[in-house]
């Protein structure tokens, strides 16, 4: 007989983006190894994307309970000059001149509501989870976070039922690299560290995504493990790109959002160069980003002169934004270039690996993303500055695609341990052991 788990998670179909998949997948796969997953969301969020497709990948047979929510972000948007209940994805940290109502709102944003907006939900995700504990016998919960207001329901639940708590972390929670853009007060520090520490030392066991957030954890939590972020093989249909001839130029493409922390002013000033040499890079290549860009980076790339050369397409659905990596001549990634990014693992990361393209990475070289790298047999990660490494890797992929026509893939399964069956496994023998 199946064992039960309830999973608190914000973010779910319909809401888009890299932050809905982690539990979309394991949601799928846990059956498998002896779990049945039930899921409490939120009817309607704040999402920074929609993405109808995903509803699809729902199993029939998963119990889904939408709640309640309350959330200031209307009122927050109204502030900031716009309307609606979403908010940008790539605005902080960003050069880009604020009004005096941005300023304000960023403030009441910072200090206001510790850990995050999204504290609403609390209230409304106990009440669910309370019915459901009082009448069905419940073996674990999970909550995961961001949003970490989220891991307050699993406090309250835990307290009050002393049932087995998993506390999942995706991305750190007061070492998060935004913070360092928030104008937030020490009072404010203090009191989201004290939330921080009381969900680590109370909750059975942790879960994050990469080494380095487990080592910033460690001192702090009864017991923790990384459970990585991965890709869903059944989302790679790789015999469809495999061998195609590609486009006629030489694609270079970023999937995602690029944040003005992202700005890689060596590499476009590195494919302006090679685009003025008798390599011809300017007029044999494509430059394209699937996603929002702050406007610090699309000037960046205005400056090298790439106008001619580059292309900007917003959001696109999952199963879209799988085939245009499996298709790209070159994917670039890029670590933050923040403090402490050393720690940060993207979940973007492993579907580039999955795609088996040729990527071009910046970031940390000693940093967790770097290893991941090494161990799967990628092109090693480049520094910020270092132009060299960046023009050595370009040219030979230019070089490749000028000699075969076609989408260079890798061959090698290293990045198959990353696969979300495997990583699900990891999370089911977690579970099993609390």
């Amino acid at each position: 007989m199946s064992k039960k788990v309830i999973i608190f998670t914000y973010y779910w179909p319909p809401a888009g983006g890299v932050a809905v998949q982690r539990f979309l997948k394991f949601s799928k796969f846990l059956p498998e190894f002896g779990w049945e997953p039930i899921i409490i969301t939120v009817d309607n969020g704040s999402y920074p994307y929609l993405d109808e497709s995903l509803v699809k990948e729902i199993s029939p047979s998963l119990r889904v309970y939408r709640t309640k929510t309350f959330e200031p972000f209307e009122f927050y948007n109204l502030l900031r000059g716009k309307k609606g209940k979403s908010l940008p994805v790539v605005s902080v940290g960003s050069h880009n001149k604020k009004s005096f109502f941005q300023t304000i709102s960023e403030y009441v944003r910072a200090n206001f509501f510790i850990p995050d907006a999204r504290k609403g939900w609390v209230s409304y995700a106990v009440k669910q989870a309370e019915e459901i504990l009082k009448n069905e016998k419940v073996d674990a919960i999970i909550t995961t976070g961001p949003p970490h207001s989220a891991h307050l329901i699993g406090l309250q639940l835990k307290e009050k039922f002393g049932i087995k708590w998993l506390a999942d972390f995706r991305d750190p929670w007061t070492g998060i690299f935004y913070n360092n853009f928030l104008p937030r007060t020490e009072a404010t520090k203090q009191k989201d560290k004290g939330l921080e520490t009381k969900v680590l030392q109370t909750a059975d066991m942790v879960t994050v995504i990469s080494p380095g957030m487990k080592k910033e954890f460690e001192s702090r939590v009864n017991k923790i493990e990384v459970v990585s972020n991965g890709y869903d093989e059944e989302d790679f249909t790789k015999s469809e790109v495999r061998g195609r001839k590609s486009e006629e130029k030489f694609t270079i493409r970023y999937v995602g959002n690029l944040m003005s922390s992202q700005n890689l002013e060596v590499l476009w000033k590195c494919i302006s160069e090679l685009g003025a040499s008798d390599i011809g890079l300017r007029t044999s290549a494509k430059l394209e980003f699937i996603g929002r860009v702050d406007d610090a980076v699309k000037k960046s790339i205005s400056e090298n002169g790439l106008d001619s050369i580059v292309s900007y397409l917003d959001f696109v659905d999952h199963r879209k934004s799988i085939q245009l990596m499996q298709e790209a001549s070159m994917l670039l990634f890029a670590i933050p270039d923040v403090k402490d990014n050393e720690v940060i693992l993207t979940g973007k990361l492993f579907e580039y690996l999955a795609s088996t393209s040729e990527m071009i990475s910046f970031g940390p070289v000693h940093g967790n993303a770097a290893e991941i790298l090494h161990t799967t047999g990628r092109k090693k990660m480049i520094d910020y500055n270092n132009a060299e490494e960046a023009q050595k890797q370009l040219v030979s992929a230019l070089n490749y695609f000028e000699q075969t026509k076609t989408v260079f893939k890798y061959s090698d399964t290293k990045h198959q341990i990353y696969s979300r069956r495997n990583q699900t496994s990891i999370l089911a023998r977690h579970l099993d052991a609390l």
